[in-house]
């Protein structure tokens, strides 16, 4: 029987920056490895013209995507990384280029899907494998 893989080790994250922008400073670390569902749902969501939809998609990004930020407000306290704080307090223009930057990152390939899988020829494998 073939050794199990677990999924958290395939766990892929993005660390979001904004260099340049309005928002220069802020580091954001988000998880990239949601269920298909998940991630269809916010993008369907997202694109709707209906106002408590887009707030659906964004609840879902920050309590399921969101890990963490360094985002305060101007007194300096903390603003969690969850749904509640980020809907109560961060721009609504933050939270679109956040949910934007993370699927472009969502849809690019893994590094390891790029490297060839073995320098043995695959009829080679498969005739190894049946042995």
């Amino acid at each position: 029987m073939p050794k199990k893989f677990k999924l958290g080790k395939a766990k892929r994250v993005a660390n979001i920056t904004f260099e340049g922008t309005d928002f220069d400073g802020l580091e954001v670390r988000c998880g990239l490895d949601l269920p298909l569902k998940t991630v269809m749902k916010i993008q369907s969501l997202m694109v709707s013209e209906d106002d408590a939809e887009s707030v659906e998609a964004n609840m879902i990004w920050c309590d399921e995507v969101l890990e963490s930020w360094n985002l305060t407000d101007d007194k300096g306290n903390d603003i969690p990384a969850n749904s509640e704080s980020a809907l109560a307090v961060a721009p609504a223009r933050l939270l679109a280029a956040l949910v934007t930057k993370w699927s472009e990152f969502v849809l690019e390939p893994s590094a390891n899907l790029e490297k060839p899988q073995s320098d043995t020829p695959i009829l080679a494998t498969l005739a190894n494998s049946s042995q």
